[in-house]
């Protein structure tokens, strides 16, 4: 009875254990997922602030009021009456009054109403391809200005580590303990530590520069990268879909669009279209009416040649669009496995490399200490130690540069930032 009531409580510590270990889990993820989600959510609202203030989009809508403003011009009929008044004055007085108008024959209001609505739509999709391109470039510099501002912190922490080096290398010179030799190989790294953090530190000021370029303010605080990325991406078998949806897909697609509009509305504009007059007037005493009928005779140019161009545009616009969607898929393939290749070496590090490197500090400065390690074996493994540090910020710059290709050129970039497409374009 004692045995089976102890293999009772022993199980039911183990399952409360087992239930409390699963809430830290899940509450760990969704500490995890609550700080992606405000990180994105500020990644956003940085992206939809420079875009508002950018002046290439701006430029980008004030076309797109241009063209709408053409379009709705050209509701109206393409052309206007004559009006023509005559005196002649010999033996007899003449006085006429003549009314003519250009009949549009062949409804080339139509044709013409159709290409500039291809091409109002084709602006609105230049703007959003634009804000598109723009937003790639604007967290490109906010994940320079994010890494750059880690690799500064972390160089500065190499100084100040090898002040206080210095400093007790000193010391122990002065007790006789070590050789000026390995003091002064101290002060080296010293110098050599200063030296790069000043480098770094002119990194971090040329993306702030960038940044400032592409959206006319500054970053205040700290910026950060998500804590968490996909290792997997979706399946290649969407990757269709996704193109066709891609910003620069839509433009080029509405670029060849307007290109066939053309063909029709030039092979409309060359035709001649008739012209209707009535003349009314007095000549002496008596009352004078006439009519008239003229048309242009294309004997010698039929502008024929006009619609071979149209015609020759088209198939270009065909060409470089088809062009353009090979690219893309090439670039897409590439920015797949340059992102699994660098996803996987970031699970690694994260799981292995970082916490053994921080133990491997304090182990390093302890043996130092203590006498068993000389100062020059310290010093190379504390380069190594610090540079592999360093080169773990860069590889989780590499990782965010890779993710944000993927979503450059799959065109997912709006979906994951939960963008405003445009601004009532």
């Amino acid at each position: 009875m004692w045995l089976s009531n102890r293999n009772n409580n022993v199980a039911l510590l183990s399952v409360m254990l087992l239930v409390l270990l699963t809430q830290k889990v899940n509450a760990s993820v969704s500490d995890v997922m609550e700080t992606n989600q405000k990180t994105v959510q500020q990644l956003s609202s940085i992206v939809n602030r420079a875009l508002t203030k950018n002046p290439a989009i701006q430029s980008a809508i004030a076309n797109v009021v241009a063209i709408e403003a053409r379009f709705k011009g050209l509701s109206l009929p393409l052309n206007n009456p004559e009006l023509e008044i005559g005196t002649e004055h010999t033996d007899i007085e003449t006085y006429t009054f003549g009314l003519s108008q250009t009949i549009d024959w062949h409804d080339k209001q139509n044709a013409q109403q159709q290409v500039v609505e291809a091409e109002l739509a084709h602006a609105k999709a230049e703007a959003s391809a634009l804000r598109f391109s723009m937003s790639i470039e604007i967290l490109k510099a906010v994940g320079d200005i994010a890494s750059y501002h880690q690799i500064t912190a972390l160089s500065n922490e190499r100084v100040k580590s090898f002040e206080r080096f210095t400093g007790i290398a000193q010391q122990l010179n002065q007790a006789g303990d070590i050789s000026s030799t390995e003091l002064e190989l101290a002060r080296l790294s010293l110098v050599e530590a200063i030296m790069l953090h000043a480098a770094n530190g002119s990194e971090l000021i040329e993306a702030n520069s960038q940044f400032y370029e592409l959206s006319g303010f500054q970053l205040k605080g700290n910026v950060k990268f998500p804590e968490t990325l996909p290792i997997k991406l979706p399946s290649d078998a969407n990757e269709e879909f996704m193109l066709q949806d891609h910003p620069q897909i839509k433009v080029a697609q509405l670029t060849s669009l307007i290109a066939r509009k053309k063909i029709t509305f030039t092979e409309q504009d060359r035709k001649p279209d008739p012209t209707f007059g009535i003349t009314a007037g007095r000549e002496g005493k008596e009352d004078i009416i006439g009519a008239s009928f003229s048309i242009p005779l294309q004997v010698r140019n039929n502008y024929s040649h006009q619609v071979d161009i149209a015609a020759a545009e088209s198939l270009q616009a065909d060409r470089d669009a088809l062009q353009l969607y090979r690219s893309l898929q090439a670039k897409l393939k590439a920015t797949r496995d340059r992102y699994q290749l660098i996803a996987t070496a970031w699970s690694f590090w994260r799981s292995n490399g970082q916490q053994s490197l921080n133990n491997q500090l304090e182990l390093l400065e302890v043996q130092w200490e203590s006498g068993e390690m000389n100062t020059t074996d310290y010093l190379l493994q504390l380069q190594q130690t610090l540079n592999t540090q360093i080169a773990g910020v860069e590889l989780k710059s590499q990782f965010w540069n890779a993710w944000i290709g993927w979503l450059s050129a799959s065109g997912q970039l709006t979906k994951w930032l939960n963008l405003t497409t445009s601004e009532k374009l």
